[in-house]
């Protein structure tokens, strides 16, 4: 899969070379802030976990959280008169929470659980933006990879929240993941309003989804698997330097 990314990123490179006639270096900082909304899905090991304790395994339906981050971009932009394609290197930090909701009853009383797995991540991908007078979209593909996460867990029951905080490193994070990447796809739209003929402020949207998170931890007998995953949407406001910018 790797090869093949690559195979199709150099003919694109070859062929907007070829079609087009300028190009230069460009530079993005972008800061993107928005919601997600997660996804969550529990799979058993049919043949440990009895059915009793699937029936009563807690659970657990996603909720808002909330994102935030940071992202260094540099490539090749090469045009012509009001189009053109670039490839970014997309590197970052993103801050990324993901929210779950279940209740259940404890002894004729019912119980509210609300938890949220917040992770601070270094990111690390490509982004290919095509390019039509002040407008941009991109297509970016990548991973992330879990520095610390915090775990908290609100408990209602009797008008009483209680509250549990769980801090993880990254060499610790493996009491709560079973592995320690996710996969991100995002698309992103910006608007460039110039302010030099080589330096513009970006003003956009993005949408897109992480996943490939499992959260068994040590429980890998009974429970195949614990996937999390978000959509996530929001705002990005940055800016742009280079030669060979529209103008």
């Amino acid at each position: 899969m790797k090869k093949i990314t690559l195979i199709i990123l150099s003919i694109m490179l070859v062929f907007a070379k070829l079609s087009f006639a300028d190009s230069g270096w460009q530079f993005n900082i972008m800061v993107p802030i928005g919601a997600s909304f997660s996804f969550y899905n529990v799979s058993f090991n049919t043949s440990q976990a009895t059915e009793d304790y699937i029936k009563n395994y807690r659970k657990s339906s996603g909720i808002i959280g909330f994102d935030a981050g940071v992202n260094l971009q540099a490539g090749y932009l090469i045009t012509d008169g009001d189009k053109g394609i670039s490839l970014l290197l997309d590197l970052g930090y993103a801050h990324d929470s993901f929210g779950l909701s279940s209740s259940y009853d404890e002894n004729n009383v019912k119980v509210q659980v609300k938890e949220y797995y917040t992770f601070e991540n270094l990111s690390i991908g490509i982004l290919p933006k095509f390019h039509y007078e002040k407008f941009a979209f991109g297509l970016g593909v990548g991973v992330k990879l879990p520095l610390y996460l915090t775990h908290s867990t609100e408990i209602s029951k009797d008008n009483t929240a209680t509250r549990t905080y769980g801090y993880y490193n990254a060499s610790k994070m493996n009491t709560v993941m079973k592995n320690a990447v996710m996969t991100y796809v995002k698309l992103t739209f910006d608007y460039s309003f110039y302010v030099h003929e080589d330096i513009a402020i970006l003003l956009g949207a993005y949408v897109g989804t992480d996943f490939g998170i499992d959260l068994r931890g040590a429980e890998l007998v009974m429970v195949d698997s614990r996937n999390l995953a978000s959509f996530d949407f929001g705002v990005q406001l940055g800016l742009k330097f280079g030669d060979g910018l529209f103008d």
